[in-house]
């Protein structure tokens, strides 16, 4: 797979620029913190997904051979 360079501005924006394959298994990332955590806030923070409730949460990003959780 190849790194992107884009700097997308929403999640749904990094999401879309990957595979469709690589896009089912970020959605279903979204949606268990979403779950998890339905008041915290979306946003892309460090070129990454961020979510923030009472302060950082979670990030997720995509690599060439792995999804990071930080």
């Amino acid at each position: 797979m190849e790194i992107k360079t884009v700097h997308p501005t929403t999640v749904d924006g990094y999401i879309a620029q990957y595979p469709e394959d690589l896009q089912h298994t970020l959605l279903k990332i979204r949606a268990v913190i979403q779950e998890s955590a339905p008041g915290a806030e979306e946003k892309i923070s460090y070129g990454m997904p961020a979510y923030h409730l009472n302060g950082k949460l979670i990030y997720f990003a995509v690599y060439k051979r792995h999804i990071g959780m930080y």
